[in-house]
């Protein structure tokens, strides 16, 4: 994995030729911080034509009511809009985080998407399944 961007909240990485992602969260981001950290995912996801994204989430603190409508207005909807094909999620450990990041996957269920997310215990499982050949349906499963 090449390193694509880090700071103290966040660790983007990627390999080209898995056309794989993942976003490691450390604490709690908010405003302009998890929004600039939301926006180097689409970056990082377009840029490379990425498919699979592993999102370790276990660290990463609550999200505000306000990052949240942002989060449902633009990054939701972006996702949607990406190349991503599968996503593996390794929740946060925290419920308030846990119930957001819920919320955005229900918005998920409105939008057109082509995109399975799965949540996984551990990241050897995740990437499992990240790796596994692929068989998109016309409409995404959560899990």
């Amino acid at each position: 994995m090449q390193l694509y961007f880090q700071n103290s909240f966040v660790r983007l990485s990627y390999d080209r030729t898995l056309r794989l992602g993942k976003a490691e969260w450390f604490g709690r981001l908010h405003g302009p911080e998890l929004r600039e950290a939301y926006l180097l995912c689409h970056d990082m996801i377009n840029r490379f034509s990425l498919t699979k994204w592993l999102a370790d989430d276990r660290m990463m603190g609550n999200i505000s009511p306000a990052d949240l409508k942002w989060s449902l207005d633009v990054h939701v909807p972006q996702m949607a809009k990406s190349s991503l094909r599968r996503m593996a999620r390794i929740p946060s450990k925290f419920e308030s985080n846990q119930a957001a990041v819920g919320v955005m996957i229900n918005k998920g269920y409105t939008l057109d998407l082509s995109l399975e997310i799965q949540d996984f215990e551990d990241e050897e499982k995740a990437m499992k399944w990240l790796l596994e050949s692929m068989e998109v349906s016309p409409t995404a499963k959560f899990a």
